[in-house]
């Protein structure tokens, strides 16, 4: 593939500006693995797991590499940081601790109060030496914070001087700000109001495909990640009733709500932060004032009937442009050539010529 030149693949070292989103319950370290081998960069979510969970996820993902023990691990781990707040200090810390120990290359922060908290623990844990009194080496993850609205991000680049910031517009899929606007005008309001030199920014949500990225990158972006579009992949979490129902679905088939949530008592998000999938009887129950219990019992049952008309689909809305079940790996490399495809494009707008471009690199 030809190497593109953003400052995302600069920061980890990549070939595509190309990141699969961390997705709970739905995306997993074999499909963070297949992102990170096709050239892009793949994360999976600590989630709802425990520390012993997350450990037996890393483990696998090294030995689905084939790396040494000691090696920097290729992929990220998304955490819930509501998740980590719930909790004691201590059992926080071991969360983090398990992807440190596992020298992941990033860390994805998501949708807490204290964010800054944790980074700050990562940090100090990795400033000089290993957490490990048997060797001696500088290790320090990447750290990607996902932000909604300008603010958060003023508050990630100036006070918490992170690596990285996602960018999440309103079509996303799974959970994000109901106080968004879309990806593409929440990007182009950082691109113009943060100072420059900053972190790398990423694009996400409701996007589908390769000539997105190129009009992001256009744009300013350094990169883009991708939520729903892995889930239709052999190697997602997804079952293949799920899979089904995204090929099913088009523009108009999602909602946010957070009447999945109520359903499968995942309650505990911070206020503005509800969550996008595919609208079905669940929903229509939820809305039409169901009592929980029900609904509860509802979800239980649908899953285990394997009625998807009861179960829950999380999908941006670029889901309708989803016709096919891909391969990550393979799909990754659509992509790239697809945003390849874009950027030359645009240079042929530029130069008004139509002289052959294959050869022109891409260098932003």
């Amino acid at each position: 593939m030809t190497r593109l030149n953003t400052a995302l693949t600069r920061l980890l070292n990549i070939t595509t500006p190309v990141l699969c989103a961390p997705m709970a319950f739905a995306g997993g370290p074999k499909v963070a693995c297949e992102v990170t081998k096709g050239g892009g960069f793949g994360f999976t979510a600590a989630g709802y797991l425990d520390s012993q969970a997350l450990g037996k996820q890393l483990s696998t993902a090294r030995a689905y590499l084939n790396l040494e023990p000691n090696a920097v691990l290729p992929i990220g781990v998304g955490y819930l940081t509501w998740k980590l707040e719930q909790v004691d200090e201590k059992e926080a810390h071991k969360m983090l601790d398990v992807s440190l120990d596992s020298k992941v290359q990033a860390v994805w922060l998501a949708f807490g109060t204290q964010i800054g908290r944790w980074i700050e623990y990562i940090r100090k844990a990795t400033a000089v030496t290993s957490r490990s009194t048997e060797t001696n080496y500088e290790y320090a993850p990447k750290i990607f914070v996902q932000i909604n609205s300008l603010d958060e991000a003023l508050v990630a680049v100036n006070d918490w001087k992170v690596d990285a910031i996602v960018a999440q517009g309103l079509e996303a899929g799974g959970h994000g700000g109901s106080y968004a606007p879309s990806t593409f005008s929440l990007v182009s309001t950082l691109l113009t109001t943060l100072p420059p030199g900053g972190p790398p920014i990423i694009a996400t949500g409701g996007l589908s495909n390769g000539t997105q990225v190129a009009a992001l990158l256009t744009l300013g972006a350094a990169g883009a990640a991708f939520g729903t579009r892995f889930l239709l992949t052999p190697e997602s979490d997804y079952t293949d009733l799920q899979k089904d129902t995204l090929l099913k679905a088009d523009a108009k088939s999602t909602v946010r709500t957070l009447g999945f949530d109520h359903a499968r008592n995942t309650l505990g998000w911070p206020q503005g932060i509800d969550g996008r999938g595919i609208r079905n009887e669940l929903i229509e129950d939820y809305e039409n004032g169901v009592d929980v219990n029900l609904l509860r019992e509802k979800l239980r049952d649908g899953v285990k009937a394997g009625d998807p008309s009861r179960m829950v689909v999380w999908a941006g809305q670029g889901v309708g442009e989803m016709k096919e079940i891909v391969k990550a790996e393979v799909l990754v490399h659509e992509i790239h050539k697809a945003l390849v495809k874009g950027l030359q494009n645009q240079h042929l707008i530029l130069d008004g010529s139509s002289k052959d471009t294959s050869k022109i690199p891409a260098s932003l």
